[in-house]
């Protein structure tokens, strides 16, 4: 067996909340793994609407290859990634993978490749390679952050859904979402980029969410709820 890939298994099943679901552009369904320059690999999805990418420092690619494009992870690969413990009783380490499997194994020194179905082997699960060209993500990567007073775009809330349930995953701190969510909108009529305000994720996960149309909101509260002249006055 030869493995071309590997990964940190919970990064990737993080990352994997953004994929398209059974979308007729294969491409969106699957999870892109490329070579960072400065070491390591990125893991990038997207769904066509947003994007989660996230660099895992200790990932490594074949030097035959410059990306790889896994196909669907079904839910016993994604829920072993994110397993506490497995059979052995110890946390899931490394997501290796191979051109027709993948294999989640909690053996955490990678000098030497797992076995197949050994002691620290949790999961050897059946996956394909997609023969295909992952969009080039960087196009959309906005290049100036807002600086001009306009209202913050309309965005999609079940994407923010999702990222929540990245930044549990990620930090595995249920508390506001692994620590909570930075929103920042880039120039003109752009992406939001979206960051966690946590110590080590702050630099290692991206988010992009493309922004909705919606009609322009003249106010900053309804009418209701707006305060009336002598709390101004007050305040």
């Amino acid at each position: 067996m030869t493995f071309i890939a590997r990964v940190n298994p919970k990064y990737f099943a993080a990352i994997h909340q953004c994929a398209a679901k059974g979308d007729v552009r294969y491409y969106l369904n699957a999870v892109h793994i490329e070579r960072h320059p400065s070491g390591g690999v990125l893991i990038v999805v997207t769904n066509g609407h947003f994007m989660g990418a996230m660099h895992d420092p200790d990932g490594w690619i074949d030097p035959a290859r410059e990306s790889v494009l896994l196909g669907s992870a079904s839910k016993r690969l994604l829920s072993a990634c994110t397993a506490r413990r497995g059979a052995d009783h110890e946390p899931p380490a490394q997501l290796w993978i191979a051109e027709k499997f993948s294999l989640v194994s909690s053996q955490v020194e990678t000098t030497e490749e797992p076995e197949l179905f050994g002691e620290t082997s949790h999961l050897t699960e059946k996956t394909e390679l997609v023969d295909g060209v992952f969009p080039s993500w960087r196009k959309v990567m906005p290049s100036k952050r807002r600086t001009q007073v306009e209202p913050f775009p309309c965005l999609n809330g079940e994407y923010l859904e999702v990222f929540n349930k990245i930044g549990v995953l990620l930090s595995g701190q249920k508390q506001f979402g692994g620590g909570g969510i930075r929103l920042e909108a880039s120039e003109g009529k752009g992406s939001v980029v979206v960051r966690f305000n946590h110590h080590e994720l702050v630099d290692r996960f991206l988010g992009i969410v493309m922004p909705m149309h919606a009609d322009p909101v003249e106010s900053l509260l309804p009418e209701w709820a707006a305060p009336k002249d002598e709390d101004q006055k007050a305040a």
